[in-house]
């Protein structure tokens, strides 16, 4: 019985597998800001959050027991903290955005000695020109906090003497805890109209508890924590500055009503032979009228990059089916097609830079932002 049971589950696995063959279709996605026109960008310095405030010499404590026995825990960082975070920052978006390979970056201890310079009146937008910036990127820590603490937990625990008789004995156990905020952002400022083209935020937190075991313990838990947020961020903000490669894999649609003409193509497309597979399926829905073979021809074209000729065979299938699958297989290579064709035009620079605002002729939008 058990054994009838084991290949009736095969047999089951070998159908379900058989009948959910997918293919993945490749596509660009353009980035959320267009910055096409902002190949060439300076990066300052990441601003630091100057209200940060400076830690007490002790770690506090939250009930009397902790005070008894860690009471004159030195804290774990310094005032100097905000500036390291910062310091952080600027070191990972740099890597970050030269990693890209899409733009080519003029580095923050260039760019910083522009933008001071131009506090005391030399035009920061001449000398950007001159170096053929297009874009100047200013991230800063708009926020940051560290709340920490140690506390006690009493609990019971059973022992045993050595006459084997047990007892009970209150433990007191200790712990770190913290809690870590951080506000980062950044602005993109058009070089050669000082407008800001963007604007992004990242709220972000973090925490650390753990027991311990003696008065001493490892410090900078708060920078190692605060560079764990920063790093999180760095794959959006990819996502908004630079035009990515993705993928979506969908499913084909199942042998039903079955085509004894169809079966190769499906063998076809699990050999990974789409080409091929594309036109049986065509060729058979064309004899045949099979919607599922229709349907198929224009995913798996679609999976070989073309996709033009995907929503030409999915425009002629709907055309004579009028299957809803069909349309929204459509719709979707049509989203495909036009994320692709927006995604060029970024990389090759042909779109419209972003509207933008403005700052007075009487006020420095670098020092505004830089404050």
């Amino acid at each position: 019985m058990r054994k009838l049971f084991f290949l009736l589950l095969i047999a089951i696995a070998v159908l379900f597998s058989s009948c959910q063959s997918s293919v993945g279709i490749s596509y660009m996605v353009p980035s959320e800001i267009d910055m096409g026109s902002y190949r060439n960008i300076a990066l300052a310095s990441t601003v630091p959050y100057d209200a940060f405030i400076k830690p007490s010499r002790y770690i506090r404590t939250v009930d009397f027991i902790a005070r008894q026995g860690f009471g004159y825990v030195l804290s774990s960082y310094g005032w100097d903290l905000k500036d390291d975070v910062a310091t952080y920052a600027t070191e990972r978006i740099m890597s970050t955005l030269s990693d890209s390979g899409y733009f080519s970056i003029l580095p923050p201890s260039v760019t910083d000695k522009i933008l001071s310079a131009s506090s005391i009146g030399i035009s920061a937008r001449n000398e950007f020109a001159r170096r053929g910036i297009d874009a100047v990127i200013i991230p800063r820590i708009d926020n940051m906090s560290v709340d920490e603490y140690v506390y006690s937990r009493t609990r019971v625990e059973e022992r045993t003497d050595r006459n084997g008789k047990k007892y009970d004995v209150e433990v007191t156990d200790f712990y770190y805890d913290a809690d870590y905020y951080l506000t980062l952002s950044y602005t993109i400022v058009d070089a050669r109209t000082e407008r800001i083209v963007a604007t992004r935020k990242f709220v972000v937190d973090d925490s650390d508890n753990f027991r311990l075991s003696g008065p001493y313990f490892l410090s900078n838990y708060p920078l190692r924590s605060f560079k764990n947020m920063i790093d999180s961020t760095m794959s959006r903000i990819t996502r908004q500055l630079v035009p990515l490669r993705t993928s979506v894999s969908l499913t084909l649609m199942d042998n039903k009503p079955e085509s004894e003409r169809a079966k190769a193509a499906y063998e076809a497309v699990d050999d990974g032979n789409y080409t091929y597979a594309a036109t049986l399926f065509y060729d058979n829905f064309k004899a045949s009228g099979h919607v599922p073979s229709g349907y198929n021809a224009a995913l798996v074209t679609a999976a070989t990059g073309d996709i033009e000729t995907a929503i030409s065979i999915a425009d002629d299938v709907y055309a004579k089916s009028g299957n809803s699958e069909v349309s929204a297989l459509k719709s979707r290579l049509i989203s495909i097609k036009q994320s692709n064709e927006e995604s060029i035009r970024q990389i090759e620079g042909s779109s419209s830079p972003s509207s933008s605002s403005s700052y007075g002729l009487n006020l420095s939008i670098y020092d505004t932002l830089l404050r």
